[in-house]
């Protein structure tokens, strides 16, 4: 067991996350093409290609819906439309945020390989979402099937919600 307290056991964490979590410019990442029979196409991390950026954590807070997105390839703007593969919506990135911890930055632009937040998305965790010009969809991220599973039904809001950002 480690402690950021007593400086114990934290580097094997800052490791692990370094390991499991590269930047998107250190491995290969591939997205299907939807207009092309779902053909695999390998995303380039470069800030001159059109915009793949993935959804891949919800969070319910005080101004509705907080959703994390990492942008894969291009790079997302305040203010500028982006499409829900899934829905074929068109969606305003009214705000981007920057995350620490509990505090907010907000920023005009968000480029390849970072992590941002915004609000007003109606999704699910695993969405992918692209400035329009290419039809390309992400595959979600990969979950272990649970040591102990359990069904639950929502009876609330909040559950229900829970239920949408694990599941989809």
């Amino acid at each position: 067991m480690g402690s950021a307290l007593a400086n114990r056991g934290i580097q094997p964490v800052l490791d692990a996350v370094c390991d499991y979590l590269p930047n998107p410019s250190e491995v290969l990442n591939t997205a299907l093409d939807i207009s092309k029979d779902e053909a695999p196409v390998n995303l380039v991390p470069s800030s001159s290609l059109p915009t793949v950026a993935l959804a891949f954590k919800l969070e319910e807070g005080k101004y509705g819906q907080l959703t994390y997105l990492r942008v894969y390839q291009g790079k997302l703007k305040k203010g500028s439309m982006i499409t829900h593969v899934k829905s074929g919506k068109k969606v305003k990135v009214a705000r981007l945020v920057r995350m620490h911890s509990e505090d907010m930055e907000d920023v005009d632009q968000i480029g390849t390989g970072e992590i941002c937040a915004t609000f007003g998305i109606d999704c699910a965790s695993g969405d992918t979402f692209t400035d329009g010009q290419v039809d390309y969809s992400m595959s979600s991220m990969f979950v272990p099937d649970a040591v102990v599973s359990l069904a639950i039904t929502p009876k609330t809001k909040d559950a229900a919600n829970f239920s949408k950002a694990w599941y989809g």
